[in-house]
């Protein structure tokens, strides 16, 4: 007899992998004849943005730009600081088994270190080592079960399921422009030297077709000023902005993912009504990401059998993912640094710039453990009137914890750092005090498997005659599903002639008395 069953579409998203890689990408930073030739290297610092990704068969293609500063003193004038900014293109690959064209992947970019080497007076080769995050998930779609049109004859096992699913992406770039004038009590400007930018979404929602993103950009200038006894000066500004990506089908209510970074920056000096250089007009490239997910409860079959045939079942195994939800800790890191014998004791510190390097992150009982570095760059003025200014490379180690309720070591997890707080205290020519206040966000997943039921057909074959009284004792694991379709009774049968007490979980060791016969009709 054929089995008259009804489906339903089924939409989740489907983590196919996740990989971080180590790549070495190396190239040269070349003085132009407009600048003078390199006397000593003070830092060479850089800012990542990713220019295109696209998925391929087991692999992912990452495009990207390294955007170089390179900071040093020239020969024959050691009392100004010199800057070059140069872009260096680059294409790797990340490895990924399963990933497939048309899927979806989100990177992340992460800095590990920099190592440079003069080659000449205008030429510096540089090495640098960068990782790359890679997660690569597709919308998967699916007509499942949804109901049996003889329910009696068939015992279907249903359970609700939680699932998200992509409900649509986009990407778009806008330009940010604002000018802003030096503060009264500073010096005025002759080069900008560094930019320093950090971007932090403050709030981002869905609209109908679209996403938007609010936020500011933390904006940190090394500049250098006329004043002999200030030559190296910083500025501090908070850009607001807001941001829209066009997401066809996306309507209030849904949950959102957005991700904002600035791929380009210019500025360009203004002077004053007496001639002084105090405006400076920033120019910014602000390229988004921006995705929609639909969550929903959708009841589903995920077993089914039949007491009186024996059937052929067709199964689809899912992957779920379950987020505990995003935690953050804040933590305040304080280390006395001492120079070492060669460097030229401290008359006052110029500059600092921090950043935090997160090397490993692990999951455990209601926490996440994190492990990284704080790397960064301290210039400041030695107290030797011959000598202009030197630097500092800071890498400080840390190990912090997020507490999250619920973690547990077989879950994943994410994890990301950034400075809130930075400041520093002489005290003595030799030492200073740096502290951080570091802001980390941690995200625990639980991810569960489970089998949804897309086909069913009866076979020819029948089970054969065990009619005939059983006692049986609960296993571990057991459940009144699980015991009734070992013997190819019903859920009903058990209970008529058993008293249970709690019927989702039975009491390992207890004793059943299971009446099967083959007529379907058993209550």
């Amino acid at each position: 007899m054929a089995i008259n069953f009804e489906k339903g579409l089924l939409k989740v998203d489907q983590l196919i992998g996740e990989e971080l890689s180590q790549h070495l990408i190396e190239g040269e930073l070349i003085i132009p004849e407009s600048k003078p030739e390199i006397a000593r290297i003070l830092d060479v610092g850089a800012r990542i943005y990713s220019t295109g990704k696209e998925v391929v068969q087991d692999k992912v293609m990452v495009e990207g730009i390294l955007s170089y500063n390179l900071l040093y003193t020239g020969v024959g004038d050691n009392r100004t600081v010199v800057q070059l900014e140069e872009e260096m293109g680059f294409t790797q690959y990340v490895e990924l088994e399963g990933a497939k064209p048309r899927m979806t992947a989100d990177i992340s970019f992460e800095l590990e270190h920099i190592d440079y080497d003069i080659q000449d007076a205008r030429r510096v080769n540089v090495k640098t080592v960068l990782n790359i995050g890679c997660r690569v998930q597709h919308l998967l779609q699916l007509e499942v079960l949804e109901a049996f049109e003889e329910e009696g004859r068939i015992q279907a096992l249903r359970e609700p399921l939680r699932l998200v699913s992509t409900g649509g992406d986009g990407s778009g770039q806008t330009i940010i422009r604002e000018e802003v004038e030096v503060p009264d009590d500073m010096p005025s400007v002759v080069e900008v030297l560094r930019k320093d930018i950090k971007v932090k979404i403050q709030e981002k929602k869905v609209t109908d077709n679209r996403v938007t993103a609010y936020g500011e950009i933390y904006l940190n200038l090394l500049y250098q000023s006329q004043e002999a006894e200030d030559p190296i000066q910083t500025l501090q500004y908070e850009i607001p902005f807001s941001h829209f990506v066009e997401i066809p089908g996306a309507y209030q209510g849904l949950t959102c993912f957005a991700k904002v970074e600035v791929q380009d920056i210019e500025i360009s000096l203004r002077q004053d009504v007496v001639g002084d250089v105090r405006f400076l007009s920033i120019e910014m490239i602000l390229f988004m990401e921006g995705r929609v997910y639909e969550s929903h409860e959708q009841d589903v079959i995920v077993d089914a059998y039949s007491p009186g045939s024996a059937l052929d079942l067709t199964k689809e195994k899912l992957l779920l993912t379950h987020s505990l939800g995003e935690k953050q800790a804040q933590t305040i890191i304080k280390e006395n640094i001492e120079l070492i014998e060669d460097m030229a004791p401290i008359d006052r510190i110029l500059y600092t710039e921090v950043n935090p390097l997160v090397t490993d992150y692990q999951i455990g009982d209601n926490e996440i453990i994190v492990d990284g570095v704080l790397t960064g760059l301290v210039l400041y003025k030695p107290e030797d009137d011959l000598l202009f200014i030197s630097s500092i490379n800071l890498d400080i180690p840390f190990s912090q914890t997020i507490e999250i309720e619920g973690a547990k070591e077989d879950m994943d997890c994410t994890c990301q750092a950034s400075i809130q707080y930075l400041s520093h205290t002489l005290v003595s020519p030799n030492e200073f005090e740096l502290k951080v206040t570091m802001l980390l966000k941690g995200e625990a997943i639980q991810s569960i498997e489970k089998e949804v039921l897309l086909a069913v057909e009866e076979k020819e074959e029948q089970p054969g005659d065990d009619s005939g009284l059983y006692i049986y004792f609960v296993q571990p694991g057991d459940t009144l599903w699980s015991v009734a379709k070992r013997y190819n009774t019903t859920i009903d049968s058990i209970l008529k002639y058993n008293h249970v007490e709690n019927q989702d979980a039975l009491e390992e060791g207890s004793k059943l008395m299971i009446f099967k016969r083959l007529d379907t009709s058993i209550a």
